[in-house]
């Protein structure tokens, strides 16, 4: 999945070998994502124990807690917060690229999404089908 959103994602998310860095994945807990991630927009994806793809989502807001602030909505929220606090076990952060707009964001979470099947959440952006992740980083300037 990574590899098809690569033109998308901030370069400082691999390594020289062009590998995902582990430190993009921790436990899904807001307190340990606030320590160890930092980043303004990004699309993420949470793991159960088993796993699984649990849910797929971005944030665009332009501060170092962006994703630790949304982490902590989901958990509060009214009815799904326990579950989500019990099953989503990890977390991955994908960066956007800093010059990365909301609908190139909103169009790599569609894309994260179609491609990972979350169990949890439906409401994910429709994907234009021939825009693809490297079609868009191209427009981009890529």
């Amino acid at each position: 999945m990574v590899k098809k959103l690569t033109g998308l994602l901030s370069t400082a998310a691999f390594t020289n070998d062009g590998i995902l860095r582990a430190e993009l994945t921790c436990r899904a807990a807001v307190a340990t994502v606030r320590r160890e991630i930092t980043v303004a927009s990004a699309v993420y994806v949470t793991w159960d124990v088993r796993g699984r793809c649990r849910y797929v989502g971005s944030v665009h807001r332009g501060a170092p807690t962006t994703v630790s602030n949304r982490l902590a909505e989901h958990h509060q929220h009214r009815t799904e917060g326990g579950v989500r606090r019990e099953e989503w076990a990890l977390l991955t952060v994908l960066p956007m690229r800093v010059d990365a707009s909301l609908p190139v964001i909103l169009a790599a979470e569609g894309w994260a999404a179609r491609i990972l099947s979350p169990l949890d959440g439906v409401a994910h952006p429709q994907i234009d089908l021939v825009r693809p992740p490297a079609v868009i980083a191209a427009a981009m300037g890529t």
